[in-house]
């Protein structure tokens, strides 16, 4: 499907949904409506009135709104398979939105059994260099040059930058809403995994989006985001540098996190699974932890 008629279907689907949403909320007004009225009529023995309404009903019980999105989805995923950047930056968008409106509940399955095409997104950065054996360079004559290459690598990583940027965001705004967040509880660990290993990254253009997300991951599950990222913050500062606890009866961080033996060994990295290009930024690492506690662990004992 070309972009143009992508986005514009993407478009369509966001306003239908809307739409039935709209229609579902009337429907509930229209059968509270109609209760009262039957009420009424049977309260004051209007019989042949009562029998003239049961046969004007014309059985409109039925839901629209999450049949009309069980047919929607696969089409919402095959987008993100796509891999057009456009077309996945405004489908995460409308993912965000859908699910908002129908429910978390309903995406559960969804996302366990799907997600992992939208996650593989966010496994590697968009700056990551191929190794040297997987160049596919031909082979140029000395006065003959591509100087279009450099160029054409530069505005691909700047479009996979805009997608994972996307991406955060989704999970952002899914998980600070309570009605939507459902949707990632069974991903919940992996999620989670993948967001710290960027927020720790040193990629300045998804230090932001990462915070947010981790923000509201954390409105989820604080103790999970906060063990995640304290797994890595206590493991690259210094022992001096960490407050002891505040009495004997706390015991050291080093007993409850000790330092992982290589960087396969970092809850993150076990939750999220290996990521490719997102290198561990000790001055990351420093800000998102000051960051969440100020934002998701003010009462948080050590620091």
């Amino acid at each position: 499907m070309e972009q143009t008629a992508c986005l514009v279907a993407l478009d369509i689907v966001q306003d239908g949904i809307a739409s039935l949403a709209k229609v579902e909320e009337a429907y509930q007004y229209e059968k509270e409506t109609k209760e009262l009225i039957e009420e009424v009529v049977r309260s004051y023995s209007i019989y042949e009135l009562h029998d003239t309404m049961d046969a004007a009903d014309e059985g409109t019980d039925e839901n629209r709104l999450l049949p009309a999105m069980n047919k929607i989805w696969p089409y919402l995923i095959s987008c993100v398979r796509n891999r057009n950047p456009v077309a996945v930056r405004k489908c995460t968008s409308v993912i965000a939105y859908v699910v908002q409106i129908c429910g978390g509940d309903f995406f559960s399955r969804r996302f366990h059994t799907d997600g992992p095409c939208l996650w593989k997104l966010l496994s590697s950065s968009p700056f990551q260099k191929k190794p040297v054996k997987e160049e596919r360079t031909p082979l140029l004559l000395p006065y003959r040059s591509n100087p279009s290459t450099d160029e054409s690598s530069s505005m691909a990583e700047v479009s996979n930058l805009k997608v994972q940027v996307a991406l955060l965001n989704m999970i952002s705004d899914l998980a600070r809403n309570k009605r939507s967040s459902t949707a990632l509880e069974v991903v919940l660990k992996k999620v989670s995994g993948l967001v710290v290993g960027i927020a720790c990254s040193g990629v300045a253009g998804l230090h932001d989006a990462s915070i947010s997300a981790l923000h509201g991951l954390a409105l989820m599950d604080p103790d999970l985001i906060w063990l995640l990222v304290a797994d890595v913050y206590y493991s690259v500062k210094k022992e001096g540098e960490v407050i002891p606890p505040p009495g004997s009866d706390f015991p050291q961080l080093s007993r409850l996190l000790p330092p992982p033996e290589k960087p396969k060994d970092y809850l993150y990295v076990q939750y999220g699974g290996q990521s490719y290009g997102f290198g561990i930024n000790l001055a990351s690492v420093e800000k998102v932890f000051l960051k969440l506690h100020s934002l998701a662990f003010p009462d948080q004992l050590y620091l």
